[in-house]
């Protein structure tokens, strides 16, 4: 006879530690760094990049998205087999008015109503919650019980543990349950468990910790516990967790109370129009997942079950539609030197030369370490038609490395004739599946190197690549390349523009016009509003675009300027102003130029000048400084192409 399953949670002993809630969960919910992107599309990219790192072998990983609408016995039956009972007393023993304590208050109306409504996931051709109960590097283990753990194996999509978080933020009672079929123990049967993150508690009978767990009652170390069940389908079928008509091995989640935490817009039932929502799952997965989807790794269906029906109601999939196709098209053109002029047409290139610094830890994994090296970037792009310019993900970049999932849309530069487009830049194992070239093959590091150096430059919201993660920082020594991976999303930018979407006669030349695309400087001074009104004597740096060119012969900008002294105090008082160049980059301050080979154009009384940091100089007048033209020499940082690569003038 089947133990039924209770709710175990840990008494605060002593200083045991205990939280109003989950870490991860306030970091997806503020946003981090994911550019406020829909909660449910983070929960189908986490979702998915799990089974996509989780395939058996090179099979495709199917995922099911089911919206269960569950009423009458069948809901009766389930809160049963939950043990509601159990979690139902701790979580109203929740105080405070922080966004847990409110959620679970919401939750607790939400689970008497008439009809439950929950969110089942499952993945098939997977490996299973492997491991046992305490084998910390087990699957089981990573995701049911531990907090900000995930896998060292190279070429995962997740590096930080985190996204799991997700799942729970998704329901009203912040729980979630589980059942594996894991591979090589598929005679055993299905592997149930459960979590709550309800967070720290008092009763009338003890405190407890944050955390509950759902599993078969045990004991450790004198500590009662929950262990994970073995069961039959049969058995499982009141958790709506047997993976009825799912015969490979994998991992079903349910999400009791499913609710999006960022909409206001729901029906009776508490959600939106369940075939709505299911639409937008799969198109989510369609946005971010078309590369794995055209690579043969993952397929997904979103369904809608309601009760009393073993079928379901509405059933739809995730395609590359014409949303997706042109980003495809790019994908799949070889490099060339022909541009993509007229839509339909797609070009593509190189980016050579992108440094990779040397990977100096773990000093345990010796597999793991290498030298500096470079690598190269298949850029490419589709032109579509003006007329699709409103539609989503338009004249945008797509950032895509071997896990597979798009990591972001930059969002690209304009083009002059009024064009849109779909680009793509590829790195790392993700080069495998595109065209070949003279450069993907000749690279000086295996492409599996550069994927783990672009896995550990992104942030836990993995939709990013920053030089100042703290995994890239401990694992590489990164100074010196920070720079150029910071300023990429600007390279790219100008790269698809220039190189690839514009015929070559088109091309500004090296005087004025090409300098107003490559300098950002506004009008072209150093001086803040707040200076421009003061009474003080101020000093504001000119740079005069007619004058200035682009010296191919040194790789450098040719530029010419006027330091010219403002402000009613003028003539009586001193004033100081610097002078410095940084690539334009979209996190943080860009890599800075140097300057060199300056040139005053007329005499230096009054003036002083500090050129003893060749990255920026400080000029210092007194009252009696009138104005004075000037010429320098301003050169990228070691492999910035400065005929390519913005760049803005700083003080």
């Amino acid at each position: 006879m089947l133990t039924p399953l209770k709710w175990v949670s840990t008494p605060s002993l002593g200083q045991g530690r205990a939280s109003g809630g989950s870490a991860a969960a306030e970091l997806f919910e503020g946003g981090a760094s994911q550019r406020k992107r829909p909660m449910l599309e983070t929960l189908v990219r986490e979702v998915c990049q799990n089974s996509c790192d989780r395939r058996h072998g090179r099979e495709r990983a199917q995922v099911f998205f089911d919206l269960l609408l569950i009423k009458g016995e069948e809901r009766e039956r389930m809160l049963r087999a939950f043990d509601w009972n159990g979690l139902r007393g701790h979580i109203e023993a929740v105080k405070g008015a922080g966004g847990a304590a409110l959620t679970l208050k919401a939750g607790l109306e939400v689970m008497e109503a008439p009809t439950l409504v929950c969110l089942r996931v499952s993945d098939s051709s997977t490996e299973g919650l492997t491991g046992d109960d305490w084998d910390e590097q087990g699957n089981f283990r990573r995701l049911c019980v531990q907090n900000f753990s995930t896998g060292d194996e190279t070429g995962r999509g997740g590096s930080f543990g985190l996204g799991k978080a997700v799942s729970w933020m998704h329901s009203r009672v912040l729980t979630v349950l589980f059942s594996s079929r894991v591979l090589g123990m598929e005679a055993k049967g299905l592997r149930v468990f459960g979590r709550s993150e309800i967070p720290a508690r008092e009763t009338d009978d003890c405190a407890w910790l944050d955390g509950a767990y759902l599993g078969k009652l045990g004991e450790r170390d004198g500590i009662p516990v929950a262990e994970s069940s073995w069961q039959n389908p049969e058995e499982a079928s009141a958790l709506f967790l047997d993976r009825a008509g799912i015969e490979a091995a994998g991992t079903t989640l349910l999400i009791p109370g499913f609710h999006e935490p960022d909409r206001e817009d729901a029906s009776d039932l508490g959600i939106r129009d369940p075939e709505e929502l299911c639409r937008d799952l799969t198109q989510a997965a369609s946005k971010w997942f078309w590369p794995s989807i055209d690579w043969g790794r993952l397929e997904v269906q979103a369904r809608v079950f309601r009760s009393g029906n073993s079928s379901a109601s509405y059933v739809c999939r995730a395609e590359i539609d014409g949303l997706w196709a042109p980003f495809l098209s790019a994908a799949r053109t070889s490099p060339s030197t022909k541009a993509a002029l007229a839509p339909g047409d797609s070009a593509a290139m190189d980016l050579t030369g992108f440094p990779i610094p040397p990977r100096i830890r773990p000093a345990e994994r010796q597999e793991l370490l290498h030298d500096s090296g470079e690598t190269a970037i298949r850029l490419a792009a589709t032109r579509v038609s003006p007329a699709e310019a409103c539609l989503p993900c338009r004249s945008t970049i797509a950032l895509i490395r071997g896990s597979g999932m798009v990591i972001d849309y930059v969002d690209g530069n304009r083009l002059t004739d009024g064009g849109s487009y779909c680009a793509v830049a590829l790195v790392g194992a993700a080069l495998y599946s595109v065209p070949t070239s003279e450069a993907t093959e000749k690279q000086g590091l295996l492409p599996g190197d550069v994927e783990e150096y672009f896995r550990a430059a992104e942030p836990v919201t993995h939709d990013d690549w920053l030089p100042t993660t703290r995994r890239l920082r401990e694992s590489y020594d990164w100074r010196g390349s920070a720079g150029r991976l910071r300023s990429l999303r600007s390279e790219l930018r100008q790269l698809v523009i220039q190189k690839l979407l514009i015929a070559e006669e088109e091309a500004p030349n090296h005087g004025p016009e090409l300098l107003m695309q490559m300098l950002n400087f506004g009008k072209g001074k150093v001086s803040s509003p707040a200076a421009e009104r003061s009474n003080k004597p101020r000093l504001e740096i000119h740079l005069d675009r007619d004058s200035s060119w682009f010296d191919e012969s040194r790789g450098a900008w040719s530029l010419q300027g006027e330091l010219i002294p403002h402000g009613q105090g003028h003539g009586t008082g001193s004033a100081v102003a610097g002078l410095s160049f940084r690539s334009i980059a979209d996190s943080g301050m860009g890599e800075a130029w140097r300057i060199s080979a300056m040139e005053l154009l007329g005499s230096d009384k009054n003036l002083l000048v500090d050129d003893s940091d060749s990255r920026r100089l400080v000029f210092s007048v007194d009252g009696s400084f009138t104005s004075l033209p000037f010429r320098c020499l301003v050169t990228p940082p070691a492999g910035v192409d400065p005929s390519i690569s913005g760049f803005r003038q700083a003080g």
